[in-house]
């Protein structure tokens, strides 16, 4: 890159990802899928690194930006999550012995993911064209070119922004050291020191856990692109270390948004007198699935750069 200072480079990888949440709107207008998770990430790239680097920049100056990156966020995550869960849902039941899949279970399944991902979608192209989205482009493009910067922002790159991959590196570790023990009959121990709480307990943890290697990525995957050398290659192993966390525990967040579906029609089956083994016996395999990204997350932790 041209420019020298830490400021100018974020603000520059910030202005890029601005137009990746431009350059996917139309096609998240659309309903498309990919342009709807493309937008997403980019959202989340933004919110993340506005986090990351909010010590360059005047007090609060991204705070309300970063709350409305959330906002729009949860707007595409509603039009996109019920569609991941249908897929993994469909493919679990054309795993089933056919004599297994009892009652109408497969259609109350699409019945309600359909209409959530429906509802989604209406919400999603209400917000893409609505004021507040709008006035969020607007800041969003008023800071990438004029945000107020602090002393540290005018520092060369390569050590401020290593200083800033560090805070988030020890900020994932602690979240992990607070995790809930897994529970008793998984295999492999908890890899911190958190005590208490049940599976909800030990599942949220996770999900916090996923956050914060989500945000070590972008921002040792940021790095990488103003760094030279070893520091470059120090940094992409981080990242990718950081991403592989990120996978095993997306994958466990998404039987969590599962697990709530079939508990919720399965509560719900006894009164419309339909049969809920069918929702039970996904369960247990949800969970089966559940305990096997929290042992790949396990896995990838052990192996963790600078982890004994």
């Amino acid at each position: 890159m041209a420019t020298s200072s830490t400021g100018d480079v974020l603000l520059a990888y910030l202005e890029q990802q601005l137009g990746e949440l431009l350059r996917h709107g139309p096609g998240a207008r659309a309903g498309q899928p990919e342009p709807i998770h493309q937008m997403r990430v980019a959202a989340r790239r933004l919110r993340s690194l506005l986090a990351t680097g909010r010590t360059l920049f005047a007090e609060g100056a991204s705070e309300d930006i970063r709350s409305e990156l959330q906002w729009i966020s949860g707007v595409l995550g509603a039009a996109r999550d019920p569609t991941v869960v249908q897929d993994r849902l469909r493919a679990l039941l054309a795993d089933e012995l056919p004599e297994l899949v009892g009652g109408p279970a497969a259609d109350r399944i699409n019945e309600a993911l359909d209409a959530s991902a429906a509802a989604g979608l209406k919400g999603l192209v209400a917000a893409l064209d609505g004021e507040r989205y709008a006035l969020l482009l607007g800041r969003l493009s008023e800071f990438v070119t004029a945000a107020p910067r602090t002393a540290k922002a005018a520092r060369g790159p390569r050590e401020t922004v290593r200083k800033l991959v560090a805070k988030d590196e020890a900020r994932l570790r602690r979240t992990v050291n607070g995790l809930a023990p897994r529970a008793e009959g998984t295999a492999g121990p908890a890899p911190g020191s958190g005590t208490g709480g049940g599976p909800g307990c030990r599942d949220a943890g996770l999900h916090e856990v996923r956050k914060a290697a989500k945000r070590l990525r972008y921002a040792a995957e940021f790095a990488v692109a103003v760094t030279e050398n070893g520091d470059a290659k120090r940094l992409s192993r981080l990242a990718a270390a950081a991403r592989s966390i990120q996978t095993a525990l997306g994958l466990h967040q998404d039987t969590v948004m599962a697990r709530a579906l079939l508990a919720e029609l399965g509560t719900r089956s006894p009164s419309t007198g339909e049969s809920g083994f069918s929702y039970g016996r996904l369960h247990a395999r949800e969970e089966s699935l559940a305990a096997a990204a929290d042992a790949e997350f396990l896995s990838s932790w052990r192996k963790f750069p600078g982890n004994p």
